[in-house]
Formats: structure tokens, sequence, C-alpha cells
């Protein structure tokens, strides 16, 4: 994996969780946006893109328990077309974010008393689907070079 910098978003309907990882290696929790309206929603995210000089954001996408796109999955996918319509540059990936909301509720008990977890959720979750690209970037690019073959997801 490149030394790019990779942020992930887990998209709700009302916030959006926002991971960033500057190593390729490690992601961390980095902000939650309010949803307060398209424009807006949209020039937050701009600005973070630039501040960190992303390249590549990875978009976390529900899927259904068979594997199956549900309208969540579909609303993820609307999103990131209008992000790409403003920033075309910056490439998109989708990822399997599965059972993420559910894993970052059980971190963000653990380090955050009553109260004190919203929008903490989102940002944990976009961790863990940042994380879980990651390791299987990681791990692909292990296997192939093992085959000798190159390329990542």
């Amino acid at each position: 994996m490149s030394a790019e910098t990779l942020l992930a978003l887990d998209v709700g309907d009302v916030r959006i969780g926002v991971a960033l990882s500057r190593s390729g290696v490690i992601a961390e929790p980095l902000t939650t946006i309010e949803r307060t309206g398209r424009t807006q929603t949209l020039d937050a995210l701009q600005q973070i893109v630039e501040e960190h000089h992303v390249t590549l954001i990875v978009i976390g996408v529900p899927l259904l328990e068979g594997g199956a796109e549900g309208e969540q999955a579909a609303k993820s996918r609307a999103f990131a077309r209008s992000f790409q319509r403003r920033l075309p540059a910056v490439k998109v990936a989708f990822h399997d974010e599965r059972y993420t909301t559910a894993d970052a509720r059980e971190i963000a008990g653990k380090r955050a008393g009553p109260g004190t977890t919203k929008g903490l959720v989102d940002r944990i979750a976009a961790a863990i689907i940042l994380q879980s690209y990651l390791d299987l970037a990681a791990n692909t690019k292990k296997k192939d070079e093992h085959e000798g073959v190159s390329g990542t997801p």
C-alpha cells in the first residue's frame, strides 16, 4: 500500500463518521459531521479532504445479512456520487461495513460515560471500516507477493 492518505466515511442519515489513515497501516477516528444540508455536508468533507491531502475515500456500504445491498447501501452510494461530482480527482472505494456500528457501540461504551457517545460511535465505526479496508489490502498484497502477482483490492 502506498503512502497516500485515506479517509473513511460511515454515512448515516443524521451524521457521518470520519476516520483517517496517514500511514496506510493504522486508522484513527477523526471527526463526526452533522448532516445539516447537502451543501454544508459536502463543504465540510471537502475541507477535510483538502486539509489532509486525501487521495482515497473508503465509504462503508452496509450490506444485508446475505450480502445483498439494501436501502441504506443505496443511500451510501448516492452520497458517494454527489461527493465525486464535487471532487472528481479523489478516488472512492466501497467496503462492507456490516456489524461496524455494533462493534463501535461496544468500544464507545467502554471509553465514554453515558451521554457522551453521540458522534463517537460514528467516528469509531468509520475507523473500523478503514482498518478493515487497510487490513484487507495488506493481506491481499502479501498473498499476491507470495503468489508472484501484484495489485491491491
